[in-house]
């Protein structure tokens, strides 16, 4: 099982109460939140391991050299959350838990070196808030679980689940969110385009770069184009946009990894938990992971 540790914790901070705090009255609560949800995946879902993965930059230079919109607009993160990966870092390491990072990277991007070079009799959940990876499903292999509240109410898409959802398959989604945008991450997608055209366009061609050939026709051979010309405008005006979103947001594959994990030791672990507020969450994780024994003996 991956965790996307950065995408979790974002949604823990606004998920369980600030007043949760350590010692010196700083806010504990993503790192209680993120705990307990560990320990509810452990029990519901019986991973044989957790891997937690962060993001190493949020906003790869990359990226940003290709399209200086990227992400341009979105709010820093709370005062309060940015020290609390330090606290959890600290308290997965007493843990002896898996941690995996690629430098100048997202966290989407190591996920997507796993679950690339993952063989066909591996199994991997991917535990995430975050839509873009659904680009990674791959029956029977890597399948998505989507957090819809929490860790209580998860959406799962296998190849099936990501047609049903979006009448895509996973290999087109990302050319699906290359038209529609996403405007978290600064993305504005093609004029005039939202999910419902967006899906008739990939339905419609084999490739983006088909369907921009198309518009760019003196007369378009898809139905679409041939009778949407304010479409067809769109999309011969996207072009240079959409080459740039070529190299945005596919997840890489091909990035180097980082990774760790140090000896269990449950002595700073009771220290951490007392110091941060974490007695109850410490708790119930290390006994639901010491049933699955996903972690190693002490």
């Amino acid at each position: 099982m991956l965790l996307d540790t950065s995408s979790l914790m974002y949604r823990a901070f606004f998920s369980v109460p600030q007043s949760i705090v350590d010692r010196d009255g700083q806010p504990s609560n993503a790192v209680h939140g993120y705990l307990d949800w560990m320990g509810r995946l452990a029990v519901t879902r019986r991973p044989a391991e957790m891997i937690h993965v962060y993001d190493a930059d949020w906003r790869p230079a990359p990226r940003v050299a290709i399209y200086d919109g990227y992400k341009s607009t979105r709010l820093p993160d709370p005062p309060a959350l940015p020290p609390q990966f330090d606290v959890l870092r600290d308290v997965l390491d007493a843990f002896g838990a898996d941690q995996v990072e690629a430098e100048g990277w997202e966290a989407d991007d190591a996920i997507g070196v796993i679950s690339a070079t993952a063989g066909d009799d591996e199994r991997i959940d991917i535990v995430t808030g975050d839509r873009d990876l659904i680009q990674l499903v791959r029956d029977p292999v890597v399948r998505v679980l989507f957090t819809v509240k929490g860790v209580t109410d998860l959406r799962q898409y296998d190849e099936a689940g990501v047609v049903e959802k979006y009448g895509l398959p996973p290999s087109r989604y990302a050319e699906f969110a290359m038209l529609r945008g996403d405007p978290s991450d600064g993305l504005p997608g093609v004029k005039g385009v939202g999910e419902k055209t967006a899906r008739l366009l990939v339905e419609a061609y084999p490739s983006i770069w088909a369907m921009v050939a198309d518009a760019m026709a003196a007369t378009s051979a898809g139905a679409l184009l041939r009778n949407g010309p304010r479409l067809k405008a769109a999309l011969r005006d996207a072009g240079p946009y959409l080459e740039k979103m070529r190299d945005i947001v596919p997840v890489r594959t091909d990035v180097a990894l980082t990774s760790w994990r140090k000896p269990r030791d449950d002595e700073r672990l009771d220290e951490l938990a007392a110091h941060y507020d974490l007695k109850g969450p410490v708790q119930r994780l290390r006994a639901a992971l010491d049933r699955g024994r996903i972690l190693p003996e002490p």
